[in-house]
């Protein structure tokens, strides 16, 4: 009999201990009844991999940029150097026509002169403008003229609506029929308000179109009457066997001129007509963005 009632108390006993555990685990729940899984703690989130190092070597970003006055679309290539992410200082900007030519060398010309600024670790962003096939509608008059208007009233405030670009070190870069356009276009910005504020020519087929060019050099002199002409122009020449005779009749031209604040340059190269663009560049480079 007392056996009985020991069976029994210890029956109690584990009965309740069953209830409880039952309950702490979520057991004995509503609707189905029945025992619930057990729930487990959450899994930890998987370890996210840590970003990439910012490039050494800047980047290089694509797109379609179209003038709307011509319905002409021009392949743009930018490139943004290192250290542009991570700040927020406004850069100099180099415009480079012919951007997709190559010149008879294994690579284009955005891409030379993209290497000369990654090498020299310069902190400028570059933009190399493609529709070369264009060369002599875009480069010379009268296209030249709605070109010109293209990269100042739509391609630069597009980019410039973009990236940290800085207004007042705008540079505008141009070899042979490109070199023209890089030249004339202070002619065309002069008398009212300039757009680009350095001119890079190299090697200026100026030949082609010699007494337009010194047409609008003179509607410039003469709109100017002596105000300032706050711009820097560098043309460039080969030594030999080249464009180098009217690229220096052109800089004598404007040297004898005496432009108010206006800082010109000539320099000459032993090189060839094509293989003095890349000397020029970064010659000038490292004076202007040392």
């Amino acid at each position: 009999m007392r056996q009985e009632k020991w069976r029994r108390a210890l029956a109690a006993v584990c009965g309740c201990v069953l209830v409880a555990a039952m309950a702490a685990c979520g057991g004995g729940g509503g609707g189905g009844g029945g025992g619930g899984l057990p729930i487990l703690p959450p899994a930890p989130a998987p370890e996210q991999p840590a970003p990439p190092p910012p490039s050494s070597t800047g980047r290089v970003v694509s797109e379609t940029v179209s003038a709307k006055a011509y319905g002409v679309d021009y392949r743009i290539d930018i490139y943004i150097p290192a250290g542009y992410d991570a700040g927020t200082d406004a850069y100099a900007t180099i415009y480079a026509l012919d951007g997709d030519a190559t010149n008879g060398l294994p690579d284009t010309r955005f891409t030379n002169l993209k290497n000369i600024l990654q090498r020299r670790g310069t902190k400028a962003i570059l933009v190399g403008i493609g529709g070369s096939a264009r060369r002599q509608e875009d480069y010379n008059f009268p296209g030249a003229t709605g070109y010109h208007g293209f990269l100042v009233k739509e391609l630069v405030p597009y980019l410039e609506s973009k990236y940290r670009m800085d207004p007042k070190r705008r540079m505008l870069s141009g070899l042979s029929t490109s070199g023209n356009l890089a030249a004339t276009a202070m002619f065309l910005e002069a008398p009212d308000q300039l757009v680009f504020s350095y001119f890079l020519s190299t090697e200026a087929a100026f030949w082609q179109q010699k007494d337009l060019n010194y047409d609008l050099e003179q509607k410039m002199f003469t709109a100017l009457a002596g105000k300032s002409l706050p711009a820097t122009m560098v043309l460039a020449r080969c030594d030999a066997n080249c464009n180098g005779p009217l690229v220096k009749e052109m800089y004598d031209r404007l040297a004898a001129r005496n432009y108010k604040d206006f800082k010109l340059t000539q320099t000459v190269f032993n090189s060839t007509h094509v293989g003095s663009d890349v000397l020029a560049f970064e010659d000038a480079i490292s004076k202007l963005l040392p």
